[in-house]
C-alpha cells in the first residue's frame, strides 16, 4: 500500500531555511510530525511523507503547513508554532481575489496588513 504524501513547491532561496543549519529544522518536523521530507533543492521541489510510526493521518496536513509557511517567508520558529499550537493554522490567501490586480492597491493593503516594521 502506498504511503500517503504531499507534495508541494516552495522558492529555491527558502530551501536552506527549511534544511536548517546541519539539517536541524528538517530533522526537527520529521521527528515532531513523524514524516519524511524529500527536498529537490534545484528545483524547489518538497514531496512529505507519512512515515508508519505517525499515529495521525492529519500531521501530513501540519508538517505541509509548516514547510509552507517556511516557504512562504516564516521563521521556522514561528512555523513550529503550528506544531505546537493546536488552534493555530496557516491560511495562505491571494489578494489580488479580493482587491484587484492594481499593483499599488497591493502594496497599500499589504502596508496595512504587515504594518509598521512587520509588528501587525
Amino acid at each position: 500500500m502506498a504511503k500517503p504524501s504531499a507534495f508541494l513547491k516552495i522558492p529555491k532561496e527558502r530551501i536552506g531555511v527549511l534544511i536548517g543549519p546541519e539539517g536541524a529544522v528538517k530533522k526537527g518536523i520529521e521527528e515532531k510530525l513523524k514524516v519524511e521530507l524529500q527536498i529537490d533543492s534545484s528545483t524547489g521541489d518538497v514531496t512529505i511523507t507519512l512515515t508508519e510510526k505517525a499515529e495521525d493521518p492529519s500531521q501530513l496536513f501540519k508538517a505541509k503547513d509548516v514547510v509552507t509557511a517556511i516557504g512562504r517567508g516564516f521563521s521556522p520558529e514561528h512555523a513550529f508554532r503550528l506544531i505546537r499550537n493546536e488552534d493555530a493554522l496557516l491560511d495562505v490567501i491571494d489578494l489580488r481575489d479580493f482587491f484587484g490586480r492594481s499593483e499599488s492597491d497591493i502594496r497599500r493593503v499589504k502596508g496595512r496588513i504587515i504594518g509598521m516594521d512587520g509588528k501587525t
